[in-house]
């Protein structure tokens, strides 16, 4: 992107210059800046407010030029980092804001020590609402198209790959939050199927004793 932004030229008056060195004026940026991208969820991150605030305007003016618009309620530019922390400590106590990328809460806190700052991650609100219930969904309909046994088998096959995904440093409450819910849902679906087949805590506790769940646990160690 960066040798594409050097080697873009300058139209002038409708006409294409190519460009020989440098940039083009008022093309760089005030400070320090990154670009953190996945399919079309980004993140830019500027050491100067300025330039974020320059970079979401050109942003949605590029975008309009081709129909495209940005969703209001995913974009804001907002102060975060060492800084950010330190002036909302400085104003009241109060904390600085967070920002939700790839189904996590990105928040400003501190090293276990709490000698330097940390960005941590927690399972955004609405990823966890929408994973349960898609856990639901699923115990749902299929409770009546599998065997216990089955049915167990498969749903400890989420359960891994929740935490493969969520079990990331500092989020050790998100996926223990979700390990519980999680139990609780399979219960109530397993004791729904009535008849002779009916559970109860009695034999979901063999059932756990026989098949333990897979337990939540830190599976990316990012620090």
């Amino acid at each position: 992107m960066i040798k594409r932004f050097l080697k873009a030229g300058v139209v002038e008056e409708g006409q294409l210059q190519a460009s020989g060195e440098g940039t083009p004026q008022g093309g760089g940026c005030l400070g320090a800046a990154r670009f953190i991208r996945y399919a079309d969820d980004f993140v830019v991150c500027f050491e100067k407010r300025a330039d974020a605030e320059r970079f979401l305007a050109e942003l949605i003016e590029r975008l309009a030029k081709f129909g495209l618009e940005v969703e209001p309620s995913k974009t804001k530019v907002l102060a975060f980092g060492p800084r950010a922390a330190e002036q909302a400590r400085q104003q009241g106590g109060r904390r600085p804001e967070t920002f939700d990328f790839l189904g996590f809460t990105h928040y400003c806190s501190r090293s276990r020590n709490g000698r330097r700052f940390r960005m941590k991650r927690v399972t955004a609100r609405k990823q966890f609402r929408a994973k349960l219930a898609a856990f639901q969904e699923w115990l749902k309909e299929s409770r009546a198209k599998m065997k216990n046994r089955e049915l167990w088998q498969v749903a400890c096959g989420k359960l891994r790959g929740h935490y493969a995904y969520y079990g990331v440093t500092d989020n050790s409450a998100g996926i223990a939050r979700y390990a519980y819910q999680a139990r609780m849902l399979l219960f109530k679906w397993l004791n729904r199927q009535g008849g002779k087949r009916r559970m109860n805590w009695e034999k979901f506790a063999r059932m756990e004793k026989r098949f333990p769940l897979p337990q939540p646990r830190i599976t990316v160690h990012l620090f």
